[in-house]
């Protein structure tokens, strides 16, 4: 059943920065999906880049740093509401296409009951905080594509000819070029229609959304105000949905249309998965914040649906020996469903701040992935050569962030910035790590604070079609408003 997502494997994710060597079964790529996450949050932890490691006191430590729930000494409820805007330029052989997708989320809403001893309770254990959140981890909802109309570029049609006359007619997908009477049988093998010339446009459209969320219920502790330790349980839900349509164009010597082909796919993923984080932040001076994060693995069980189509257009019409004239023809796979297991890799953290006093602090966060690490298992299918593709194409990544905060009365000033390494182990001459900047304003009031922070993010993915075809290169500029309102009580 693995064949069904050849094509579509052998394209890249580049809202997530896949590679261009890729895996062939595709599973591969869904690892990376569900692997990757960026900064979350409030506003307020969001304009200082993302850091959470070692600063308490925020609704973010719930699925962050557990152990800055025992730096909470009333409850809070918070709620946060953003918007996003999402550029992507692709550009092929010189030729440049953009898009826009935009996206309205709450990415955050949690509460923490705190339990904390008041100053004239006795006892080293000066209580604790319970915390429950909902937060997204990452957003899926992006476009892009290509239009090239350079001459000699080459067709699908030259690469599945090939694949023909090597191996014979596969099923699935990539049947639906014989299906279609797009390749035929001749005497020494298989051949394209005669209506294929040189003369060729050709345009692809990918169209994804869906997002990864996690609801985590944590803990975390204070022991004499100088070690606090806390553990967290995240369920994680994923849903993703990609439809991706490939054009081709062929014009004769008169710039009049012989041969028009669209393939669509369509893939839809969803699933659940569960993890466990443990946290510690050790004050040795009043000062200065010392944190260690540990996020386990997320064990998730996904379920999958695919289908594929084609339809063609012959002018003139296409004289098939045994099916007589055919002017146009369509083809369609059937709805293939299965589901596999998927472990991601684990995540190492450790983070400093640094208090002024009263007037503010910086904070730094390093986090550690092994992207290589991740695993799938079925009962559908052998995972083996997916497992194999997971090893050689991914590698180890050290992601960083810094953050600032200055603090007048009442009015906070945030800025941030962070970065996150390229997930794949041999880039080449690519580069699909992300740079992030990020800033933001709030207001802390008794018992209510409002925050707001902007974050723009900028990559660039890969991306090819098939095996064989000229790399698109996409400039990704990803810009985010976050507003969070929070209640003491």
């Amino acid at each position: 059943m693995k064949g069904f997502k050849l094509i579509l494997s052998l394209s890249a994710l580049i809202a997530l920065h896949f590679s261009e060597a890729k895996a062939q079964s595709g599973y591969a790529e869904d690892a990376l999906r569900f692997s990757q996450f960026g900064s979350t949050g409030t506003a307020r932890i969001n304009a200082l880049g993302g850091t959470g490691n070692s600063l308490g006191g925020d609704i973010s430590n719930i699925h962050n740093n557990p152990a800055g729930l025992g730096f909470y000494q009333n409850s809070e409820f918070s709620f946060t509401a953003a918007y996003s805007d999402w550029n992507a330029g692709t550009t092929l052989l010189n030729q440049t296409e953009n898009f826009n997708a935009t996206n309205f989320s709450i990415p955050n809403l949690g509460v923490v009951i705190s339990k904390a001893k008041t100053p004239l309770e006795v006892g080293d254990w000066r209580g604790g905080s319970f915390g429950i959140s909902i937060n997204r981890q990452a957003t899926y909802n992006n476009d892009f594509g290509y239009f090239s109309n350079q001459l000699d570029q080459g067709s699908i049609l030259d690469f599945y000819v090939e694949d023909y006359n090597n191996y014979g007619v596969p099923g699935g997908t990539d049947g639906l070029f014989f299906d279609a009477f797009l390749i035929n049988p001749v005497d020494d093998g298989y051949d394209y229609v005669p209506n294929a010339t040189l003369a060729l446009e050709k345009m692809e459209k990918v169209e994804n959304e869906g997002s990864m969320s996690e609801i985590n219920f944590s803990y975390g502790g204070n022991y004499k105000n100088k070690l606090f330790l806390g553990a967290s349980l995240g369920i994680n839900s994923v849903s993703f949905r990609s439809t991706k349509t490939y054009n081709e164009e062929f014009f004769d010597d008169n710039n009049q249309t012989t041969l028009f082909s669209s393939l669509q796919e369509n893939l839809y993923l969803s699933g659940t998965g569960v993890n466990v984080g443990l946290g510690v932040i050790y004050k040795p001076v009043d000062q200065l914040n010392v944190g260690l994060n540990f996020k386990s693995p997320t064990w998730y069980q996904i379920n999958e649906e695919y289908d594929a189509d084609i339809f063609a257009d012959f002018f003139p019409a296409y004289q098939d020996p045994e099916f007589g004239s055919i002017s146009e023809s369509d083809a369609q796979t059937d709805l293939y469903v299965s589901s596999y297991n998927l472990r991601s890799p684990m995540r190492l953290g450790g983070g400093l701040t640094y208090f002024f006093g009263k007037n503010g602090f910086i904070t730094a966060d390093v986090n550690y992935l092994d992207y290589s690490s991740a695993n799938i298992r079925s009962n559908a299918f052998n995972p083996e050569m997916d497992n194999q593709d997971i090893n050689n194409l991914y590698g180890q990544t050290i992601n960083y962030s810094l953050g600032g905060e200055f603090r007048f009365d009442m009015f906070r000033l945030r800025a941030g910035y962070a970065y996150y390494g390229d997930p794949i182990a041999n880039p080449g001459n690519t580069d699909r790590s992300t740079n992030q900047i990020s800033g933001g304003v709030g207001v802390k009031l008794s018992g209510f604070s409002i925050d707001f922070g902007l974050v723009n993010s900028k990559f660039n993915g890969y991306y090819s079609s098939y095996p064989g075809s000229d790399l698109a290169v996409i400039d990704n500029n990803r810009t985010t408003g976050m507003l969070t309102l929070g209640f003491s009580f």
